[in-house]
């Protein structure tokens, strides 16, 4: 009985395998269905008709090299009489013996079948993730390069404007520029940033727009309770900023902004207010493509960790935003 078994399982592991690396991957995963039946017939074929009389065989030989104490010297004959030859009790036996053989191959290759399958299961779901993940970070990466080039136009545009006044104020305004544009090229490939940093950026910019426009704008800047374990999105804040000054600020034009940012606990919260002097703005849905910008990766960051809102009261416009952030500890490594 010991040979008997051991011969069997070794085998039922030769059929695992052989599924398991060759006739699932070739057929079955393909959707061959057809292809994969017939080997599975196939191989019940040459169990039952060939390997099972041979297991049988094998292990009757070695019961007999190993007759156990008080066999008496009886030598039993290995015979598979016809069925017409058997008892009725002996039918059974056959039948069963076959059946276990049968039952063998079904069990072994189900068995290896179905981990086969939920490995193809488990690689699919990780390359749509990987395959989803990919996208958002290109449209990330996308929706940063689309700030550059905008912040960049802008900024020309007003340092040529300088440039025409043969103002004092030009090289300094290139000075500031170049800052903003190495900052912008450092931290673009970052995930993320320390908030204190971007809020730098935030800074210089709002002393750079100052420069073109001297005293025609009045900016209240406050800042508050800002945490320097926290990380951010780099960019977030300075399109909103940006499209404060694009839509509040005009050359010649007095105005006021005013921009406040704090926190509570994990939440940043940022209030803009800014008088609308550009009718571009006459509808409340109308955020420009900045604010656009920010939005879509916002909802990529930050999914259900923040809210903007946007409106226009009178003759002013407000943006509110608040983000959950994360802290340095979460994300340093």
């Amino acid at each position: 009985m010991p040979v008997f078994m051991v011969l069997q399982y070794v085998y039922g592991f030769l059929l695992f395998y052989l599924n398991f690396f060759f006739l699932s991957p070739k057929f079955l995963i393909p959707k061959r269905y057809l292809a994969f039946a017939i080997s599975i017939l196939v191989i019940i074929l040459i169990s039952v008709l060939v390997v099972d009389p041979l297991i049988h065989r094998l292990s009757f030989n070695d019961f007999i090299r190993n007759a156990p104490p008080g066999f008496e010297g009886r030598v039993p004959k290995m015979v598979f009489p016809n069925e017409s030859q058997m008892m009725p009790g002996e039918k059974f036996l056959f039948f069963r013996r076959y059946f276990g053989m049968v039952f063998l191959v079904f069990a072994f290759l189900t068995f290896s079948s179905s981990i086969r399958i939920f490995q193809k299961l488990m690689s699919d779901g990780d390359l749509i993730k990987q395959y989803q993940h990919e996208k958002l970070n290109a449209e990330l990466i996308m929706l940063r390069q689309q700030i550059n080039p905008h912040f960049l136009f802008n900024s020309l545009n007003n340092i040529l404007s300088l440039a025409n006044r043969k103002s004092e104020l030009t090289s300094e305004a290139i000075m500031k520029l170049s800052a903003i544009l190495r900052y912008m090229l450092g931290e673009n490939s970052n995930k993320e940033i320390p908030i204190s940093r971007e809020i730098s950026m935030v800074e210089n910019y709002i002393e750079l727009q100052k420069l073109w426009l001297k005293n025609s704008i009045t900016v209240n800047w406050q800042v508050g309770n800002i945490s320097e374990s926290h990380f951010i999105e780099p960019f977030i804040l300075n399109p909103l900023v940006e499209n404060a000054f694009k839509y509040g600020a005009l050359h010649g034009m007095e105005s006021a902004i005013s921009i406040r940012l704090y926190m509570e606990g994990d939440w940043l919260y940022v209030e803009l207010s800014n008088p609308v002097l550009r009718e571009k703005l006459s509808e409340t849905e109308s955020m420009g493509i900045g604010l656009n910008n920010v939005a879509r990766r916002l909802e990529l960051s930050y999914p259900e960790d923040f809210k903007l809102e946007n409106e226009r009261i009178g003759n002013n416009y407000h943006i509110n935003l608040s983000i959950k952030l994360r802290k340095n500890e979460l994300y340093s490594n």
